[in-house]
């Protein structure tokens, strides 16, 4: 697979990083009121076993428009030929290190974009002038933990009660 990354004048006027890919244009950005009926669908309709492993925060709309006007924390979208696929997040809770979180649509899975997502994610989260981040994996979760391992996490605890792993990035 090959990549065209477009300069960063086209990526300032949208505001967000354009790829193409096979002729297909991929877009990350931050999430907007306007994705959130889209949001809302891709987060309920997202398969039984993916709510398991992915539960952040409530799917209404109500708490997505919230997400939209946070100060703390950020929210962003990957779009792929107008329809958002993949959906991310970089939450401080009670840390001063941001905790990813991101999932991607039913149908959309096992195709690189998760990994292209945690890889955006991660390179807003040094643009924002972090050093470091967190996330919380569920040790089942074993695609997630490819990915997150692929990008350069490391295990830095384990929560057996929780089955549940704390990995770590230094930006």
């Amino acid at each position: 697979m090959r990549f065209l990354f477009l300069n960063s004048e086209a990526v300032t006027i949208i505001t967000g990083v354009w790829m193409i890919m096979k002729e297909r244009v991929l877009i990350f950005r931050p999430l907007r009121k306007e994705d959130i009926d889209e949001l809302h669908e891709l987060l309920n309709n997202l398969s039984e076993r993916a709510k398991l492993f992915f539960h952040p925060h409530p799917f209404d709309k109500k708490t997505l428009k919230e997400l939209c006007s946070s100060e703390r924390d950020h929210y962003f979208v990957l779009i792929l030929d107008g329809k958002i696929i993949g959906y991310s997040m970089l939450r401080l809770f009670h840390y001063t290190v941001p905790s990813l979180g991101c999932c991607i649509r039913n149908g959309y899975e096992n195709r690189g974009y998760g990994t292209l997502l945690v890889r955006w994610t991660l390179e807003e989260a040094k643009r924002l002038g972090y050093k470091e981040v967190i996330l919380h994996v569920y040790e089942e979760n074993k695609a997630a933990r490819r990915i997150y391992e692929k990008v350069g996490f490391k295990i830095i605890k384990r929560n057996d009660e929780k089955k549940e792993l704390r990995m770590s990035i230094t930006l």
